[in-house]
Formats: C-alpha cells, structure tokens, sequence
C-alpha cells in the first residue's frame, strides 16, 4: 500500500504541473490541420523540414528476433515532418553526436480484470508507468541507434498481478566501404505470461516472466544490382519460475536455451522501388538441461527459407512482405519434427502527412514444456493507425490478432489486442493522456476463455 501511495503522490503531483506548464504554452500554442503530403511546403524561406522520431510501441509477444532467426530488420516506422517552429514538436537532447529523445507516460490505470480470470472476475486500480527513450547519431559515416521502451503496470488490492515488460535495442552501422556495411545488433525483451496462457498452470499466483537476450553481426557486400548479406549471432532465452496456490513452486529451467544463428540473405534491385530477396538460415536450439520435466531431450535443429520483396513505390508506401517456411527436427526420437508456412514482414501506408497507417505479419515456431506437443505454430497479424485531428492531438488505434496451434494435440488459443488512444499536447514537453484496451483470450481448453478491459488516463512528459 506504502509503494502504490508513493506512486499516486507522484502522478498526482505531475498532474498539477501540467497545468502551470499548460498556462504558460497558452500564447504558443496553435491549432488547425498540417498539410497533406500532396499540399506545397508550406515553409517560409530558409526555413527547413525537421523530424522527430517516436519510439516504437513493445511488441505483445515475442518477436523473430528473440524467437527464431535473426532476419533483416523491417523498414524504421515513418517520421512525421514538423516545422522548426512547431510549437509542439520534441527538440530532444544534443549529447556530442547524438541526439536523444527521453519519453516518460505516467498515469492511473483502471482494469476490470486484471488476474485474466475466467471466472471470478475482479477489477483493481493501480499505477502505470511507460517510459520510452530513442537515441540517434548525426555522424557523416557510420549510424547509432537505441531505441528502448516499457511498461509497467502497479496495482493497489491485487499486487501479485503487477505487470512488466521492457524491449531494448541497439544497432550500429558501420560504412566499412563504399559498397560494404557492418552491422552490430544487440537487445534485450522482458515479457509475461499469466494463467491465461497454456503454459502456465491454472494455479499460478502472478505471472511468469521471461527475459531474451540477443546479439549478431551481418556484413553486407553490394555489387552492382545485387546484394549479398551474412549475418551470425544467437539468442538467449530464460523462463522464470512461478508461485502456485496452496503452496509449492513450478520451476522452469528446463526450458532455458541458447540459439546459435546464421543466415545469408541475396537480394537484386530490379529497379529502385522494388528489391526481390531469397534468404535461408540454420539455428539450432541447445538447452541447458539436457532433459526436460518429462525427460525428454528438447534439443533440435532449425530451418528457415524466406523469399519475398522490399518495396518503396512513392513516399507513400514502403515495406517488405515475404513467405517463410520454418521446420524444426528434435533430437528425441519421441518428439516429431514440427514445420509452418506463412507470410511476413511490415507495410507503411503513409496516405498524408496526418494519416500514417502501418501492417505487420509473422509466422513463428515457439517452445512447450507439453509432453504430447514438440511445439506450437503462431500466427500474428497487427495493424496501426495515427491520425493528426490538429497539430496538438493525435488520435491512434491498433488491433492485433496471434494465433498459436500446437503440434500433436488439438490445443488452439486466439488472442486479441486492441486499442484507441488521444495524445494531446500541451506544449514541447508535457501532453495528456487517454487510451482503452481490450484484451481476449480464446482457449480450446474447456473455462480457459477470459477478456479484460483497460483505462488509462495520465500525462507525457518529453525531453
């Protein structure tokens, strides 16, 4: 009670800020709609376009890059154009060469649900904190990325359903040669599973939190139309353990790995807009326990081919779309091979400078500790939208659908996110706040269905 207390003081008190920093933006703020990527620069002369660089959202489960391959990143999501002289946009701060971009959301947060039960469903209050932070170089050579966020989510009755996740990463490029780059990679993602999950018991107090680490370099070497990309790196993953009710403990060890990866990627520039790709990979899982709670030995090699393309027709679209096929071969004789084929990538539809609209997709093989099951096929499909109502309010919203089937059972779960949000800004540094989620889990497993319904309302404050 004493932390959750702390906590509201704190957002309580930045809520009173805002309205002095609000009195004082009065005579610089400004209303009325930018114009569309179709409309001249509306720019005096002299004057240049400046952008300001939004970090991205955390991915609601685990993305290819702490999951499988390592795969060419997707296009960086859109940077809106402002005016030097907007009023609301965020300068960041110059530190020697990099320009960094501090985010802080801080709010209160209402759930009707927050132990995603099925039955027995009790609503709680709480505290949610979201910071975020974006770094960029402004070198002449060479590129330095950070891009970092979190969640977290403390409730004031049901304090063993307090929630956490982080998703960290860094990339350096380096322009070795005139055609030859290297590339570093490195990140971190922190994420959560509750009784919701099939993973985890019924009977499980709080939530299981797992944490990935991951690392690889690519080197890529242009001649004429054609591009060769090298990349090797791994992954490491750790699954905590989890209380359960009545006494006792699920431990989680045995599901602890390394993924050691290596991929070559080949693509052609057919013309400047459009880059046709084939890339294969190979990454082996090693466990650190040699067997599992069911004495199974889980170690396995994977397999990956993906061919599709990179596309940038006009300022107005973007993307890369391909068609992936993984297979998966375990080494216990008792666990069969497991394979999946589907569609990925990331599309941007930038329609206007208000409207940005964008698409993902991802086809994925995930672990199980089920002593019928060698694993899970998912599914996901995402899509966003933010819209400028004026130059100080933003409207977003998002759906997101995964579906996992798993191998050798007729084990299905679907789960649903969305969400609609308003940022309104106040001035360069402080905004307010508002977003609803919704969240479904659809279970084949009898009374395994839940929802939840989320508000938040709270403040922005950017460096």
């Amino acid at each position: 009670m004493v932390r959750q207390r702390f906590i509201f003081c704190g957002i309580a008190a930045a809520f009173i800020l805002t309205g002095v920093a609000q009195a004082q933006g009065q005579e610089t703020q400004v209303s009325g709609l930018r114009a569309s990527i179709d409309t001249p620069d509306p720019l005096a002369d002299g004057d240049q376009a400046d952008e300001e660089a939004v970090p991205p959202p955390i991915a609601a489960r685990p993305t290819t890059l702490e999951a499988g391959l390592a795969v060419e990143p997707p296009p960086p999501p859109p940077r809106r154009r402002r005016r030097e002289d907007d009023p609301y946009a965020a300068l960041g701060l110059d530190v020697g060469g990099l320009t960094v971009f501090p985010v802080l959301r801080a709010g209160i947060i209402v759930s009707d649900n927050p132990a995603s039960a099925s039955t027995d469903r009790k609503g709680d209050i709480g505290a949610r904190l979201r910071p975020s932070l974006r770094i960029a170089s402004d070198w002449v050579r060479h590129e330095l990325t950070v891009d970092g966020s979190g969640d977290f989510v403390f409730y004031d009755d049901q304090t063993e359903n307090d929630s956490k996740a982080a998703d960290i990463r860094a990339r350096l490029r380096l322009d070795v040669l005139r055609s030859t780059t290297l590339a570093l990679d490195v990140g971190y993602v922190l994420t959560q599973e509750n009784g919701s999950d099939s993973e985890v018991p019924d009977t499980a107090i709080g939530n299981r939190t797992d944490q990935s680490f991951s690392q690889n370099v690519a080197l890529t070497r242009r001649a004429g139309r054609f591009a060769a990309t090298l990349r090797a790196g791994s992954v490491w993953r750790y699954f905590g353990d989890v209380d359960l009710a009545g006494g006792g403990k699920e431990t989680n060890g045995d599901r602890e790995y390394v993924e050691p990866q290596a991929a070559v990627r080949v693509s052609y520039e057919a013309s400047p807009a459009l880059k046709p790709y084939v890339e294969v990979g190979y990454a082996p899982r090693i466990h650190f326990e040699d067997r599992d709670r069911n004495g199974l030995n889980r170690n396995s090699d994977g397999y990956r081919i993906e061919a599709g393309v990179a596309f940038e027709p006009s300022p107005l679209w973007s993307g890369e779309l391909g068609v992936d096929y993984m297979l998966r071969d375990y080494a216990d004789p008792a666990l069969s091979s497991i394979d999946i084929f589907g569609l990925t990538g990331r599309v941007a539809w930038r329609p206007s400078e208000l409207t940005t609209v964008d698409l993902s997709l991802s086809t994925d093989l995930n672990e199980t500790s089920s002593a019928d099951s060698s694993g899970s096929r998912v599914y996901g499909a995402r899509i966003g939208i933010a819209h400028d109502l004026r130059d100080h309010i933003t409207l977003s919203g998002s759906a997101g659908v995964d579906y996992e089937d798993y191998q050798g059972s007729d084990e299905t779960e679907l789960t649903v996110r969305s969400n609609a949000g308003v940022l309104w800004r106040l001035n360069r540094w402080i905004a307010w706040t508002l977003d609803y989620d919704f969240i479904y889990n659809d279970s084949s497993l009898p009374e395994s269905d839940d929802y939840e319904n989320r508000l938040t309302a709270g403040i922005e404050l950017r460096g």
